[in-house]
C-alpha cells in the first residue's frame, strides 16, 4: 500500500470517527434533554412519587429500598389505577455530573397493573449525587415520557 493509499485511509478513519461521535453526543443529550414545563415529573420522596399524565390519570414511581445506595441493587417500579401499563423504559443519568447512562425495560410484575425493574447505580466521588430517571411509558391510552428526580447515597 502506498503511502498516498494509507494516508487517504487515516484521513478517512479520522473523519468516520468523529461524524460518529458527533452523532453520539447528540443523541445522548436528546436521550435525556428534557422541558420540566411541557413534560409531566416528579421529585422523589421517601421513595415514590406521583405524576400526573397528559390524560388526566395518574402513576406511580417507586423507587425500592430507600434511600438509594450507590451499587446496592435497586427496584424501580411503576404502578397505575385508571390506565393500563402495556411497557416502558427507564433511562437514568447524573443531573449534575455525567454519569453514563443506564438503560432498563421495565417488565410485568405480579397480577397487578404495575411494571418493575431491578438495577444498579453508578458509585460516585459525590457524597450525595442527584440523578433524573427519564420514562418512555406504553399505556392502553398511548405513549407518554415522563421523568423523575432521586438523590444517590454514596457509602
Amino acid at each position: 500500500m502506498s503511502t498516498k493509499q494509507l494516508k487517504l485511509l487515516w484521513t478517512l478513519t479520522i473523519a468516520a470517527l468523529l461524524v460518529m461521535l458527533l452523532y453520539l453526543a447528540n443523541h445522548l443529550n436528546a436521550l435525556m434533554d428534557i422541558d420540566e414545563s411541557q413534560m409531566p415529573g416528579c421529585t422523589m420522596e421517601q421513595g415514590h412519587c406521583t405524576v400526573t399524565l397528559s390524560s388526566g390519570d395518574s402513576v406511580r414511581l417507586s423507587v425500592s429500598p430507600w434511600p438509594v445506595l450507590a451499587l446496592k441493587p435497586v427496584e424501580f417500579s411503576i404502578m397505575a389505577d385508571n390506565v393500563r401499563l402495556t411497557s416502558a423504559k427507564l433511562a437514568l443519568t447524573g443531573r449534575t455530573m455525567y454519569m453514563g447512562i443506564h438503560q432498563y425495560t421495565l417488565r410485568p410484575f405480579s397480577d397487578s397493573n404495575a411494571l418493575a425493574v431491578n438495577g444498579t447505580i453508578s458509585v460516585c466521588t459525590e457524597k450525595v449525587m442527584p440523578w433524573r430517571g427519564r420514562v418512555e411509558l406504553e399505556t392502553d391510552r398511548g405513549t407518554e415520557n415522563i421523568w423523575f428526580d432521586f438523590d444517590v447515597l454514596q457509602m
